[in-house]
């Protein structure tokens, strides 16, 4: 049972990659923006909560942090949703338009 799990994997990693060159940077870049936004998210609740009684610029540096933080996080959102709805218009125009010809008109 075990083994025919571990063959089956085997067996799958055998085969080749049918997603394109684009596809695949597209995943890659993806991960480091994901992984980049729970890090600036992390950041900020952490620096937020250990430098209140620090000033800069005659504002706390826990109210910079949240100043930077968010529209920091909003912009790597706004790349991972452009970049996902531009792989899946990619995906439309490739053959899914001629299986299903009535697709949303923008």
């Amino acid at each position: 049972m075990v083994r025919d799990r571990f063959q089956r994997k085997i067996d799958e990693m055998q085969k080749p990659d049918e997603r394109s060159d684009v596809e695949q940077i597209w995943e890659i870049v993806r991960g480091w923006l994901v992984i980049s936004r729970v890090l600036v998210l992390i950041l900020m609740v952490v620096l937020a909560e250990f430098t209140e009684e620090y000033i800069l610029g005659g504002i706390s540096v826990s109210a910079w942090c949240i100043i930077v933080g968010i529209p920091l996080l909003i912009i790597i959102s706004v790349f991972i949703l452009l970049g996902d709805r531009t792989k899946k218009n990619f995906e439309l125009s490739r053959n899914e338009a001629l299986l299903h010809p009535i697709v949303e008109r923008q």
